[in-house]
Parts: structure tokens; sequence; C-alpha cells
């Protein structure tokens, strides 16, 4: 009766029963972690700083804001904070640094 913990199964069993339990959690946690990481991985925020690390050639803030003023940059500004989102930020690059307008009908 020892290897009993309350119940008519023993320890090692229950063990083994937390165990399993545990591990599929953690397993479905992580899943769900990196199906998040790759949503929001997209859509992240950046402030100036950030794109200014993000950027291959890392460009003077100056350099930044002058792209900003000039709409050659997208960005989203909310309230008086400039932002840029990162997967604007990848089409602009992958489209050689030319912003694509929707054209109106």
């Amino acid at each position: 009766m020892k290897d009993l913990l309350l119940s008519p199964i023993p320890i090692t069993d229950f063990e083994a029963l937390i165990t399993t339990a545990v591990e599929k959690a953690f397993r479905s946690r992580l899943i769900e972690q990196k199906n998040h990481e790759g949503d929001s991985y997209h859509e992240k925020l950046m402030n100036p700083e950030q794109l200014r690390n993000y950027l291959p050639e890392s460009p003077a803030r100056q350099t930044i804001y002058g792209w900003v003023n000039n709409r050659m940059i997208p960005f989203e500004k909310h309230g008086s904070r400039l932002f840029f989102r990162k997967s604007s930020i990848d089409e602009w690059l992958e489209n050689g640094r030319q912003m694509s307008y929707l054209k109106e009908e």
C-alpha cells in the first residue's frame, strides 16, 4: 500500500498520467505561442529607433523623418507617436523602396 496515493492507481501510473498531461499542455501552449508569434511578427509596430535598427543600412533618425515627411515610407501615427508596421516595411523593401498606392476607381 506504500505506492498508492489515496486512489487505486499506483504512484508510478499516477506520475505518468500527470507527466503526460503536463507535456501535452506545454506542447499545446508552445504551438499556440508559435502560431501567435507568427501573426504578431508580421503585424509588429516599430518606433523610429526600432526601424532604424531593422533596416540594413541603419539610417539616421533625420533620414527616417525625412522619408516620412516626403511620404516615401509607409508609416502610421497613433496620436502624436510615429510607428512603422513591420509587414508594410517588408513589402516596401521588397518593392525596391517604392510606395505602392491603391488606385482609386
